[in-house]
């Protein structure tokens, strides 16, 4: 009996190690403690699962479905195995394979609602459209920020490769009927409006900055008048006076005025090193997002999204920089981190821009 004992409380630790190893981003590690439960405990279906979930989350896909199905077998009435396979295989682009493990956890639990939002969206990956629409309509709601991360990141996608459609079907939209909150500048929310959410303006505290603009500039942001505020900054950038400060000013009046080319040229003439302060780090992916420049954004980006740990923006504009850049599985996680920071109607509102569009692209083909 006490080595009964012994043997729960040690696979009791190495379970707890591995969830903290796997929360703080060492899936690789996480793999090792979940295989110290199963040295003690071969048939532990929960360390499967999870161990599963490391694999995955370490880029070991193969080891990781064959992982779940090992969680499935040993616990044939239990649905949580099943889920967390068709999640591996939905995010490595096995839809088929996903939806037949989602459609199995739906089977063993017919009132799950995770099971059928899962199988819902696997069927809308594939282009089933009408018979995965309402599952995951119907059922999102319950879901939490992995399933909301995955809902973003086929919503983004199809919105992103159908921009032109979106952005002309969402310009006859009020906010009330579901346009975004702000115009599309490049696309999605305008950044640099929704980043007075997070950052206080004037940028007054850069580098410990207290001598910023000429009055004539302060002025103008003041009353949100960007021409008039470029221009006066134009003049203290001409007399080489306090540059850092002046390319920083210059870049976030450039951005508010809806020129993003010009501020990301602005942001990029800083020091790397002024550059990366996680404020700065913000206006210049900020910047570069607008202007196209999707793989310089991202890296500022991951810098302010570390820092600023309770606003979505940062990691929603770095998932959104992985869609631009064809990188559907990367743009996921940071996904997952905005939906953390953020209510999840995010989710559902990007869905049902997906639908509209996708119900005007029909309308018009019928015509």
């Amino acid at each position: 009996m006490g080595w009964t004992m012994r043997a729960w409380w040690r696979a009791d630790h190495h379970y707890g190690e591995g969830s903290r190893l796997l929360r703080s981003g060492r899936p690789g590690e996480a793999v090792k403690a979940y295989d110290g439960v199963l040295a003690i405990f071969p048939k532990h279906a929960r360390a499967h699962i999870q161990r599963a979930k490391a694999l995955a989350a370490a880029g070991r896909t193969g080891e990781a479905v064959r992982a779940a199905k090992q969680a499935a077998d040993l616990a044939p009435k239990n649905h949580a195995p099943l889920l967390v396979l068709g999640q591996i295989q939905y995010d490595t682009a096995h839809f088929e394979e996903a939806r037949k493990a989602f459609a199995a956890a739906a089977r063993l639990d017919p009132e799950n609602n995770m099971a059928q939002a899962y199988l819902g969206l696997a069927l809308l990956a594939m282009g089933r459209t009408e018979d995965g629409a309402p599952l995951l309509e119907e059922h999102m709601l319950y879901g939490y920020e992995g399933l909301e991360a995955r809902v973003l990141t086929l919503a983004e996608g199809y919105l992103w490769e159908h921009k032109d459609e979106a952005r002309s079907l969402e310009d006859q939209l009020t906010p009330d009927e579901g346009a975004r909150e702000e115009g599309p500048a490049g696309f999605g929310l305008h950044l640099a409006s929704a980043l007075r959410t997070i950052l206080l303006w004037p940028l007054a505290r850069l580098r410990g900055q207290t001598r910023v603009w000429r009055l004539k500039a302060e002025e103008a942001f003041s009353v949100r008048e960007w021409d008039r505020a470029i221009a006066a900054l134009q003049e203290v950038e001409r007399a080489g006076v306090d540059p850092e400060d002046t390319a920083a000013s210059l870049g976030m009046a450039y951005l508010e005025a809806r020129k993003p080319e010009a501020a990301a040229e602005q942001f990029m003439r800083l020091p790397e090193s002024v550059r990366e302060e996680p404020d700065v780090a913000l206006l210049a992916g900020a910047a570069l997002f607008d202007a196209g420049r999707h793989e310089e954004a991202r890296e500022l980006l991951a810098i302010a999204a570390e820092r600023f740990t309770k606003d979505f923006l940062p990691a929603y504009f770095h998932g959104l920089c992985d869609i631009a850049l064809g990188q559907p599985s990367a743009a996921t996680p940071w996904f997952a981190k905005a939906v953390e920071r953020l209510n999840p109607n995010l989710a559902q509102k990007r869905f049902e821009e997906m639908m509209r569009v996708q119900s005007r692209a029909r309308t018009d083909h019928a015509g």
